[in-house]
């Protein structure tokens, strides 16, 4: 599952890919304090949201984000 991040700024348009939603969000708001605009956010089935809409991202459960991470439970 991948998220695309993608951004123009003064060198052109950016792409980065992120696992989930959270690293996704994270990379957006690092590009948008370095002044980079026209962010979005296109999760895995293709749903683009621009920075208006962030907060509607739908988020991993945390059981998920935990096990691909790779950490067991005792």
């Amino acid at each position: 599952m991948s998220f695309t991040v993608k951004a123009r700024c003064k060198f052109g348009e950016i792409v980065h890919r992120r696992g989930t939603a959270e690293a996704a969000l994270r990379k957006a708001k690092e590009l948008s304090r370095s002044q980079c605009y026209d962010i979005h956010i296109v999760t895995p089935e293709g749903r683009d949201y621009d920075s208006s809409e962030f907060g509607d991202l739908p988020r991993t459960p945390l059981a998920v984000r935990v096990a691909q991470k790779g950490h067991t439970y005792p």
